[in-house]
């Protein structure tokens, strides 16, 4: 017997572990609830756990078993090895510092061994040289080997473990892998070739919306990159080269992981910071008197999702028109996002917030007007999350967003000599 443990890779298609496993013998799948990665919003754990649901109905389906068992992972899988007399335990490998401590006290406490088998990424976070900057990382890129298929059939094995309920208090999409095909099909047939002219909508129609399915890894990145490469054309270049972003926020988080505290380029640590906590719920609740701003976050507190141009721009308004404690903020709006992915997250608001990732850090601060008013012309999903406001001019805002503008580019100006 042996077993596949499942982490952010809750999927059986295009899974190099699992057929690992398989070709050594029986198997059982495994699912540890970590409450380090548990201890989050609401939506979030539902999120997660009913794809766990979906995870265990397709090893059902297959004949096989899915064990879920609550607990520290250095303590349960260990003792469900023994149970099971596993020979192996068989794994994709992590990359972010948790999953990387995790996997090193696991493997130390196991009795069996721990084999870390190379996670599906078009591009390996672990190259050898470190990166700072996307374009020179992105020329990594050499192409897509076929993504894996997913077994027929699985040894059937007892099965253990139940699966809380959790009220995401909002509604959730179609968990499960079929259901990530559906849209990631949906997407390549309806909306690919017009991506480059639509990825920048703010009410996100222009997008695919996989990320949540990406960020539990219920979809693989590879599966739907080469799906779309299989098409051709512009919208599939664009694409494609979001995808290698998301590879860059793990590259980046893999060999700086300090980013997690502090900024890529620590000059813009010496920021003056504002710890007004009046000001954080007013960015938080959607209650700025910035129109782009409070629709977006209105959105993400009713949905748990937002626009890539929306994210940037609400980060951008925290970091660089409040000074707000970037970490607070981040931290905040990743647990109101369905794909809050750790790595991902703190790439976008370092890039946002021009702690060191945008290669053209500092001087780079968005129109919020003019940005609303470019991607969303008609004002259609203004007036659906923040209907008080005619237009995107500001009404009252907490910051005069001219004068906030020039005091955080002089600041910064500052601080980049």
């Amino acid at each position: 017997m042996n077993l596949v443990w499942h982490r952010g890779d809750l999927r059986l298609k295009d899974h190099p572990a699992l057929l690992q496993a398989l070709s050594q013998g029986p198997l059982v799948g495994l699912v540890v609830l970590d409450p380090n990665n548990l201890r989050t919003s609401p939506r979030r754990r539902a999120w997660f756990l009913e794809n766990v649901r979906a995870l265990r109905a397709a090893y059902r389906e297959r004949g096989g078993a899915l064990w879920v068992v609550e607990g520290l992972p250095w303590e349960r899988v260990p003792e469900v090895a023994r149970r099971l007399k596993a020979k192996a335990v068989y794994a994709l490998k992590s990359y972010t510092p948790y999953g990387r401590y995790r996997d090193a006290r696991t493997e130390a406490a196991l009795g069996v061994p721990l084999h870390l088998l190379p996670a599906p990424h078009l591009i390996p976070p672990d190259l050898p040289r470190a990166y700072r900057v996307y374009t020179p990382f992105s020329r990594n890129f050499q192409g897509l080997d076929p993504p894996l298929p997913a077994p027929e059939a699985l040894p059937q094995a007892p099965e253990e473990g139940e699966i809380p309920q959790e009220d995401p208090g909002l509604p959730l999409p179609q968990p499960g892998e079929e259901a990530a095909w559906a849209r990631l099909q949906a997407f390549l047939d309806t909306r690919l070739p017009r991506y480059p002219l639509e990825r920048d909508r703010l009410d996100g129609e222009g997008g695919s919306r996989l990320s949540p399915y990406f960020a539990l890894g219920v979809l693989s990145p590879r599966e739907a990159a080469w799906e779309a490469l299989r098409r051709g054309g512009e919208g599939v270049r664009k694409w494609v080269a979001e995808l290698l972003w998301r590879d860059f926020s793990y590259h980046l988080l893999y060999h700086f992981p300090e980013m997690a505290q502090r900024a890529l380029d620590a000059r813009f640590e010496a920021l003056p910071w504002t710890e007004d906590e009046e000001l954080f719920q007013a960015w938080y609740l959607g209650k700025t008197g910035v129109p782009l701003v409070d629709a977006a976050m209105r959105e993400l507190q009713a949905t748990g999702f937002l626009s890539n141009r929306a994210r940037m721009a609400v980060a951008q308004f925290a970091v660089k028109y409040l000074l707000l404690p970037w970490q607070k903020a981040e931290e905040a709006f990743r647990h109101l996002l369905l794909d809050g992915d750790r790595a991902v997250n703190l790439q976008g608001w370092q890039w946002a917030g021009g702690l060191g990732v945008d290669a053209a850090p500092y001087f780079r601060v968005f129109n919020l007007v003019e940005q609303g008013r470019r991607h969303d012309p008609d004002g259609a999903w203004l007036r659906r999350f923040a209907p008080e406001y005619p237009s995107y001019e500001p009404k009252d805002p907490v910051v005069d967003l001219g004068e906030a503008r020039r005091r955080y580019l002089a600041l910064a100006r500052s601080l980049a000599k």
